[in-house]
């Protein structure tokens, strides 16, 4: 294995690390955000501060793969799906017809 190989292996695995972290912690907790300082912290003391962004970038790419999954899934368009994602005051989404598992408790 390369050396960028490896490195990458280490990123990809770092972005599972970070995943990990939070997804076996309660959702917006201390102890996830203490998880995930670990693993950031742990692969800037290995692999210095680029490795950090490095880390930020990957777990971008997977992020937007997700969101294009359930753009998909949704038949919406990945775009409106992330802007929906990350608004603090999320707008309907208009109804697409397919059933993404929610439940409309207003009516």
């Amino acid at each position: 294995m390369s050396d960028a190989d490896s490195y990458g292996h280490t990123i990809r695995q770092a972005a599972h690390d970070a995943v990990h972290a939070l997804l076996t912690r309660a959702l917006n907790s201390p102890e996830g955000s203490a998880a995930l300082r670990d693993v950031t912290l742990r692969l800037a003391q290995e692999h210095g501060p680029v490795a950090v962004l490095d880390l930020a970038e990957e777990l971008a790419v997977d992020l937007a793969e997700a969101l294009g999954a359930i753009a998909s899934v949704e038949q919406r368009d990945a775009v409106e799906v992330a802007d929906h994602w990350f608004s603090d005051q999320p707008a309907e989404l208009p109804d697409s017809g397919a059933d993404s598992g929610r439940r409309d408790t207003g009516r």
